[in-house]
């Protein structure tokens, strides 16, 4: 994944970019087999965030067009009600809670790391419950394509995600952004890894070669796409063992599904800039955009300021 993306300009430009041989494709000989593949939505939410997944299921079943299956992971027995989820068609699934967050707790003695970004190894543990949309009960679908909670689909998704060639791939967007040369220096490996313990550090080195220093580049997780045939390669269970084995990451479980999805197992492919309609396909928010934008123009975004929950 050092492979250089010059960044974007113009509409023009969009088909080139979208299909960068260094970036995930736009299928073009079988992008209707790819769109008709059973596919799963699936978010995760608790009591704290259940508006804003009803808000990313409400985007997605009008402006995503969405007619397919959506799975709503309620990892604290959220209240949703049997009429919400059969209005809207949502199938509500219940895993085990992630044990393996208290005993990591324990391990950093209830102490955010010295360089932590903002204490979420400790205040936001249910971060970690993310893992499980890695689940073997995902294997029914083909692809699983999962949204954070709040975030806008902003555009049918027929046209846009379900476009891209997954196959055999853990798709997700590049954390070094749309609008520089990649990778982008101020967004790599080593914002990701607490250094402030060396023999930790050390072994994750070890255990990880191709962490090299700590300067390569990383996906964001607050959305993905993947193939279900990489469970085979790689599963949950790894990754909650990995919770305790390096108990190193900033950004909880974004940081441990890069050590496996990406460093371990060379899965990871970076969203391209632009969807198949010329839109951009995904971006944290569109003050990112050099140039005047607006949420009409893109595909899905995390935090947009251009359109609120009470606008729609």
């Amino acid at each position: 994944m050092d492979a250089k993306t010059t960044s974007i300009d113009t509409n023009q430009e969009c088909h080139t970019l979208a299909s960068n041989s260094n970036s995930t494709t736009m299928s073009n000989n079988s992008s209707n087999e790819n769109v008709t593949d059973s596919t799963v939505f699936v978010l995760v939410t608790d009591q704290g965030y259940i508006h804003k997944a009803k808000r990313t299921i409400l985007d997605l079943r009008t402006r995503g067009l969405w007619l397919g299956d959506i799975v709503l992971i309620n990892i604290d027995n959220a209240h949703l009600g049997r009429n919400y989820l059969d209005f809207y068609r949502v199938t509500e699934k219940k895993f085990p809670v992630i044990e393996e967050k208290y005993e990591l707790l324990q391990k950093l003695h209830y102490a955010p790391f010295l360089d932590s970004i903002d204490g979420r190894e400790i205040s936001k543990v249910n971060q970690w419950e993310k893992l499980h949309v890695m689940d073997p009960y995902f294997r029914q679908w083909d692809r699983v394509v999962f949204l954070d909670s709040g975030l806008r689909v902003l555009d049918d998704v027929y046209s846009t995600i379900l476009q891209l060639d997954y196959r055999g791939k853990f798709l997700a967007p590049d954390d070094g952004g749309n609008y520089v040369e990649l990778p982008n220096p101020n967004k790599l490996f080593h914002t990701q890894v607490s250094q402030a313990n060396p023999s930790r550090l050390t072994k994750l080195k070890e255990d990880f070669p191709k962490v090299e220093e700590l300067l390569e580049p990383y996906f964001l997780n607050c959305m993905w796409v993947y193939d279900t045939a990489i469970l085979d390669i790689c599963s949950k269970a790894e990754m909650i063992q990995g919770m305790l084995d390096y108990p190193i990451c900033l950004t909880n479980e974004m940081t441990m599904m890069n050590l496996y999805l990406h460093f371990k197992y060379g899965l990871w492919e970076r969203f391209p800039v632009r969807a198949h309609n010329c839109k951009i396909l995904f971006d944290w928010c569109e003050a990112n955009n050099p140039k005047p934008s607006s949420w009409r123009d893109y595909c899905f975004i995390k935090y947009p300021n251009t359109i609120t929950f009470e606008d729609t």
